[in-house]
């Protein structure tokens, strides 16, 4: 994990002051004629820098669970991985009070020729963690995710839902106080899953801090207890969970059916 500047004596858990951030987006060429077809016919686009936040200002206090909520294209992803520290602002200042400990995309850092074990150790150092952290978590690691089974059998020979108890399981393991979670609060299914509601739900209350998007309307509201809605790089709305969703929740259409028929008073 890269390694990002750390503010002990920072008020906020996570503090960004007037950040900017384009991202590189490619675009399909048009244009008319044979070699424009040509090109479009080989794949070829071109590449731009397309804005995806524009001078945001927030602060997320130490102990507060906070939904990130917003549109496809509105910059939550973005948004994370900024206070995460695993992408750069073109402009402004992310500022953390202790380390930061994502949980985005990190089942692709696993790697089917390592065993379970192997695996275990990579991801909790890319994670921050020393060799030495990781053996005194060993034990916890393997039985909280069930991996005893397959600890020293490669990887791609165990149950492919592992993977996402591995890296949700090594990612808790880190003990942080700050953590961005995106789509997936808590992973598996029945036990597996009560047992993640049971550990994140203690950690809330020991004050470790939280920013998580979800595709899972009632885990947001169960578990957060505020929300920032963003679209068009900015900041729509700082509310309650409750009306941050109803914020981004697409409108019912109206049947055309049910409209009330015009009458002639005459």
């Amino acid at each position: 994990m890269a390694r990002i500047g750390i503010e002990p004596g920072l008020l906020s858990a996570v503090e960004f002051d007037g950040v900017s951030l384009s991202m590189p987006r490619s675009k399909r060429r048009g244009g008319q004629g044979t070699r424009h077809r040509i090109r479009r016919l080989a794949g070829e686009s071109s590449r731009q820098q397309v804005p995806v936040l524009t001078d945001l200002s927030t602060s997320i206090q130490p102990g507060e669970s906070v939904a990130i909520l917003g549109g496809a294209k509105s910059g939550r992803h973005e948004f994370l991985r900024l206070a995460a520290g695993t992408l750069i602002a073109d402009s402004g200042r992310v500022r953390r009070q202790a380390r930061v400990v994502p949980i985005i995309d990190d089942s692709r850092c696993l790697t089917a020729a390592y065993t379970t074990r192997q695996n275990i150790y990579l991801t909790a150092g890319l994670l921050g963690m020393t060799p030495g952290e990781t053996a005194q978590r060993l034990d916890w690691i393997v039985e909280m995710a069930q991996a005893g089974k397959w600890l020293d059998t490669y990887l791609r020979g165990a149950p492919r839902n592992l993977r996402q108890r591995l890296v949700w399981t090594i990612s808790m393991a880190t003990e942080a106080r700050i953590f961005v979670i995106e789509k997936s609060l808590v992973v598996g299914h029945g036990e597996f899953m009560e047992r993640c509601w049971s550990h994140v739900e203690g950690l809330r209350a020991a004050g470790v801090t939280f920013l998580v998007t979800s595709d899972e309307p009632a885990d947001l509201e169960r578990f957060c207890d505020r929300a920032l809605v963003l679209r068009g790089g900015k900041i729509l709305a700082d509310t309650s969970v409750e009306k941050g969703l109803g914020l981004v929740r697409p409108p019912l259409r109206t049947d055309p059916t049910d409209q009330p028929e015009d009458r002639d008073n005459n």
